[in-house]
């Protein structure tokens, strides 16, 4: 039996659960599908039956993913295309021998059919520990909760701390944290490391990359609505200062989000985050701030709801004076966050998006979308969604129109088990691509099928 095998044997062995996991088989995909009150639950499932069979403290979680995908345009130049089919199959196991202990181990294998080379993360991975963590107290909904082992994160929407569903083989934390949920105030406060993906073997860590955290949710100070506060601090070596000297990264994220409804038809959600601290000998000053606004029509049949959204991420103007002005996104769960074709990051950025979701049954929903991109700073780069430099322009002649992309995409959940969905991202090259010899379109399709088996 492989060595990796063997330890997730005695791993989950030793643990002691209930079928009450997060995201079991890695489902949440796609920010405008159905919701899970809109979507039937399905009739059977084929682990219910064997779970229905087995002692209360112990369950089973199992989930398969196919998504046939491609890419023409890739860092907007000619010829840079590809097509694939991705699938993803994860196999978890819980155990709850008492109220206050759980624990829980997934395993997944991903797997790129007819990609080009290299296949590696985050597009193939060989059975790998995808999550392990023992947790005494409830976690969500209990008065306190600690968790330890490798698991997901998510705050203020993925947008700055998130796990990235949609990708392949998406990125986990070895991490603990502890929550307190009391009355109208839940507070929790976490210590991490994003994984490294291995392409085979178990995936890691890097010792020293460390991620820490304080997030507080208050539910009554504004009506139907949400206020947070957060502080996050990364820690990570092997970085670079503007002047190319080799530097540790030290560097604090203080924010708040307001988010809620109004009169039950309008809802809102704004985010504001500023970044201090230093790489090496430079200085740190950034900030970010996202603003969301939409209107729902709930008489109107098929039920609809209009939004528009502005972002911004500051650049940096001078990459010579030691000031570093670029924001830094973190860790998010990018997709569709700033488009459907994930070719953007919060970095020296500015977009606005307008869009619509259309219910055609409550359980299948069209949405579309119009994006339109800008550089913060004329003389700082256009970063893709993993933060790297695309072009650059040091002098800022080439302009800031980044691009203009379309969207549209739509999803159908049979039940809560099974979803079916497909899109097609479109991005237009402005004036700065353009300029920097990135003329290309870039166009993403996708087609895909997502099931539950638990």
């Amino acid at each position: 039996m492989p060595r990796k095998v063997a330890l997730f044997y005695l791993f989950v062995l030793t643990l002691s659960g209930q079928c009450v996991v997060n995201n079991p088989g890695g489902s949440k995909v796609n920010p405008n599908r159905p919701s899970d009150g809109d979507t039937p639950a399905a009739n059977f499932s084929p682990l219910s039956v064997v779970n229905q069979n087995l002692p209360d403290w112990l369950c089973f979680t199992a989930g398969y993913r196919a998504r046939i995908e491609g890419y023409d345009g890739s860092n907007f130049i000619a010829g840079a295309s590809d097509s694939y089919l991705l699938t993803r199959f994860r196999f978890g196991m819980s155990l709850k021998p008492t109220s206050w202990l759980k624990g829980y181990a997934e395993v997944q294998d991903a797997d790129a059919f007819g990609k080009s080379s290299p296949l590696l993360p985050p597009y193939q991975e060989t059975w790998d520990l995808r999550r392990a963590y023992v947790d005494i107290g409830d976690v969500d909904e209990g008065r306190f909760g600690f968790r330890v082992g490798r698991q997901d994160l998510n705050f203020e929407d993925g947008r700055l701390i998130g796990t990235s569903y949609w990708r392949n083989a998406s990125r986990g934390y070895d991490a603990a944290q502890a929550v307190v949920n009391w009355n109208w105030v839940s507070a929790t406060a976490f210590a991490a490391s994003p994984v490294i993906l291995y392409a085979n073997g178990l995936s890691h860590h890097q010792s020293g990359n460390n991620l820490y955290g304080l997030n507080a949710k208050i539910n009554r100070l504004v009506p139907n609505g949400l206020v947070e506060a957060f502080v996050f601090w990364r820690l990570t070596p092997g970085l670079k200062t503007e002047a190319g000297a080799p530097g540790r990264l030290d560097e604090k994220t203080i924010g708040t989000r307001l988010s809620g409804l109004i009169a039950k038809a309008w809802d809102y959600d704004t985010e504001v985050a500023g970044q201090l601290g230093h790489l090496g000998t430079d200085r740190i000053g950034a900030w970010a701030w996202t603003g969301i606004g939409g209107y729902t029509f709930r008489n109107l049949r098929p039920r609809t709801r209009l939004f528009a959204e502005f972002d911004f991420a500051s650049g940096d103007s001078n990459r010579n004076d030691g000031q570093h002005g670029t924001f830094d996104q973190l860790y998010p769960n990018i997709h569709d966050h700033l488009g459907l074709a994930d070719q953007f990051a919060l970095e020296n950025l500015k977009a606005v998006r307008s869009g619509a979701r259309v219910w055609l049954r409550r359980n299948w929903t069209l949405a579309g979308t119009w994006n339109d991109y800008w550089l913060a700073s004329a003389t700082d780069a256009f970063y893709n969604s993993a933060g790297t430099v695309v072009a650059r322009d040091p002098t800022g002649r080439s302009g800031t129109h980044i691009a203009e992309e379309d969207d549209l995409e739509t999803s159908y959940r049979v039940n809560r088990d099974l979803e079916l969905g497909a899109g097609l991202g479109h991005v237009l090259p402005g004036q700065f691509l353009f300029n920097t010899h990135h003329p290309s379109a870039y166009t993403y399709p996708y087609v895909m099928l997502n099931y539950n088996f638990f």
